[in-house]
């Protein structure tokens, strides 16, 4: 009972300190439920591990044999070679799988063609002065998008009728959302339903909608849904639904996309985005000559944006890497601690070999084989625990797109192998060196 309160104990003070330091319970339980589960794993590894090589251990060269029955031995350290390792394994290739999740995340946002100058408010007599004016002083005519408010005030379908804005309210799209049209997807937009409309415009308002959309109002194709424009009702047909990358800001996101014909006619103004001038001073003039010509318009300079996102982004890389430097230095000294536990058996064991005509180099090969193999499975455990790990972590705590990083889970796993099996064969250098006959007269 005693070791059953002790390590109930340090389970709670685990949970609160990662808690703690992560600012959510959530990530909390997230990290330690990982490690619990790696943990279990690891143990019935090890266990299996005994029963699975014992077989190699007969009829097998002399190194590989007695490598096997090292790992097999009464009072060996397989299990807690392979838990502290495993874990340490575990927590750095999962950190950095997470890292390059979140590199990928923000390098989509901060992508060298990415827009840093924004321009609200521009009415749609103003689109061809705006647009002549910064393809005269950047080279390039900026990227223009027509947006109007609206909100959700019914839904007629085959399995949803919402006949008033309160009962829409109540399935999560009650608010105000920023509409456009166009005939076209953006690079960030896929179709998963339906057929996307033609070039053509149509007087019958049709709409595509974003995925999360169907799903909240359990919309079918066909569906009916009526907005509210500027105080005017306007009806659309759900023709499509498309899932659009929210981390591609490139080409903005829209929950719902209309179909050209309908909302011309509506007053709105236009958005526009593009790359800025490099220069700080050709950046100001550029902005004093828009405001000049079209005071309404308003300029948004989102450069020094990106340059503290990109700074606190090396901050981020640069702390995970020293925390994942501490891990493994920490895998490595508990490794140590492993094989001096049993020094002295293979100080004796050494002894005998080297008596029956062993060389040097064939019990290292016998230490090769044992932490070579030891390293593999605590670093394919804890390869598959990190992506594991990654998936969950990505998905449902940093709302980002998770993408596989098999690179990462296969350093991780040779890195394992080959440091496990350096540090034991280093950390045994002094059983090698020691004279067989001092250690036979101390016996």
């Amino acid at each position: 009972w005693v070791q059953t309160v002790v390590v109930a104990v340090l389970t709670v003070v685990l949970i609160v300190l990662a808690s703690w330091q992560a600012a959510s319970w959530q990530v909390g339980f997230w990290l330690c439920g990982g490690f619990a589960l790696v943990a279990v794993v690891l143990h019935l590894v090890g266990q299996g591990l005994v029963r699975v090589i014992q077989p190699l251990g007969v009829g097998a060269r002399f190194a590989l044999r007695h490598a096997v029955l090292n790992l097999a031995r009464p009072g060996n350290q397989t299990r807690v070679i392979l838990l502290s390792v495993g874990l340490g394994s575990f927590f750095i290739i999962g950190i950095h799988a997470v890292q390059a999740n979140l590199l990928g995340a923000f390098a989509l946002e901060i992508r060298d063609d990415t827009p840093d100058m924004f321009l609200l408010d521009i009415q749609q007599d103003q689109v061809a002065g705006v647009s002549a004016l910064l393809t005269q002083r950047v080279q390039q005519a900026p990227s223009f998008l027509p947006v109007l408010r609206a909100r959700v005030t019914g839904v007629t379908g085959q399995r949803t009728n919402l006949e008033s804005a309160r009962e829409v309210r109540r399935r999560g799209v009650g608010r105000e959302y920023t509409v456009t049209y166009r005939d076209h997807l953006e690079e960030n937009e896929r179709l998963v339903a339906g057929t996307f409309w033609g070039p053509e415009a149509s007087d019958q308002g049709e709409v595509s909608v974003e995925e999360s959309v169907r799903e909240r109002l359990d919309l079918e194709l066909g569906d009916t849904i009526r907005f509210d424009i500027l105080g005017r009702e306007i009806l659309a047909t759900v023709s499509s639904v498309r899932t659009v990358d929210w981390d591609d800001s490139r080409s903005g996101g829209f929950m719902f996309l209309f179909r050209p014909g309908v909302l011309e006619r509506a007053p709105h103004s236009v958005i526009a985005f593009m790359r800025g001038p490099p220069e700080t001073v050709a950046r100001a003039r550029l902005q004093r000559d828009l405001v000049a010509g079209f005071p309404n318009v308003s300029v948004i300079d989102g450069l020094e944006v990106i340059a503290t996102i990109r700074r606190i982004l090396d901050y981020v890389t640069l702390a995970i890497s020293v925390v994942g430097g501490i891990a493994l230095l920490s895998g490595v000294l508990i490794l140590v601690g492993s094989v001096a536990m049993t020094k002295f058996q293979r100080r004796y064991e050494t002894a005998i070999f080297k008596t029956l005509g062993a060389t040097t180099r064939t019990i290292v090969l016998m230490l090769v084989f044992e932490y070579g193999l030891l390293g593999t499975l605590a670093g394919l455990v804890g390869s598959v625990g990190a992506l594991a790990l990654t998936w969950g972590l990505t998905r449902f705590l940093l709302e980002i797109t998770w993408t596989p990083a098999p690179l990462v889970n296969l350093a991780g796993l040779g890195l394992t192998a080959l440091v496990v099996a350096v540090v034991g064969v280093t950390a045994s250098l002094d059983v090698l060196r020691r004279k067989p006959l001092a250690t036979l007269r101390a016996e």
